[in-house]
């Protein structure tokens, strides 16, 4: 995603510049009477095991399995829900649109690690029943996920991955359309992941949010996730 960032360049005076509102996900820097914004995005990994969520959602939601083939169709909600969120806040419409579009094909088709299509799920209000509220969408990563600050993705993961439990699942998506928020949707969402997974035998669910993203980070905090180490821990342990 990080290819979709553009730079910001803003012709004002160095007192504007000293005012700007700052983003996590931008290094600022003035030269020569501009202020050259360049993307710096920066995400925690967290983890949480699989004990039960508690979901209870304000309005009456319907919570339906998510196949692969429909996920591209996900592009609205998926952009609504990020549409202030860096780098989507930064595009146009139709770039904007463009790259929800390419984020969710490319977590169909694998290149976000093995979809765990048993453990991708939408969610559908009963009052809005001609487009979906919002999904989840979970991979599987390599078990370094939990152990490394800066884990590498598949080469080329097993055919059989999922089924044998050779990673750990991750939450690369989980969105709720932006006028369906803070109604409990996204516990109902991950309450039915985590139930899948458990199934399946895991016992562990990654995630990684961006620093910028606020409500991301709350989120993940308020649903039983806890920060993995990051780097500055490892350079700490080697002083």
């Amino acid at each position: 995603m990080e290819k979709h960032f553009r730079q910001v360049v803003l012709p004002i005076s160095f007192d504007e510049f000293l005012r700007l509102p700052r983003n996590a996900a931008y290094k600022y820097e003035y030269f020569d009477g501009r202020a050259v914004l360049t993307a710096r995005p920066k995400s925690f990994s967290c983890v949480r095991d699989l004990s039960p969520v508690a979901a209870d959602p304000r309005r009456p939601v319907e919570v339906r399995p998510l196949p692969a083939a429909e996920i591209p169709g996900l592009t609205g909600p998926f952009l609504r829900s990020f549409r202030q969120i860096q780098p989507f806040g930064s595009l146009d419409n139709d770039a904007a649109t463009a790259a929800a579009a390419e984020c969710l094909e490319k977590t169909a088709t694998g290149g976000d690690g093995p979809l765990i299509e048993a453990a991708c799920f939408t969610a559908w209000d009963e009052r809005h029943a001609e487009r979906p509220a919002g999904a989840i969408l979970v991979t599987l990563v390599p078990p370094a996920a939990l152990t490394e600050p800066f884990w590498l993705p598949w080469k080329e993961p097993p055919a059989d991955a999922v089924a044998r439990r050779l990673g750990v699942p991750h939450l690369t998506w989980v969105f709720v359309d932006s006028w369906q928020t803070r109604r409990g949707i996204g516990a109902a969402l991950l309450a039915a992941a985590v139930n899948a997974l458990r199934e399946a035998g895991f016992t562990d669910l990654v995630s990684t949010f961006a620093l910028d993203n606020a409500p991301g980070a709350l989120w993940h905090w308020r649903h039983g996730f806890r920060l993995l180490p990051q780097l500055s821990a490892f350079m700490r342990q080697k002083d």
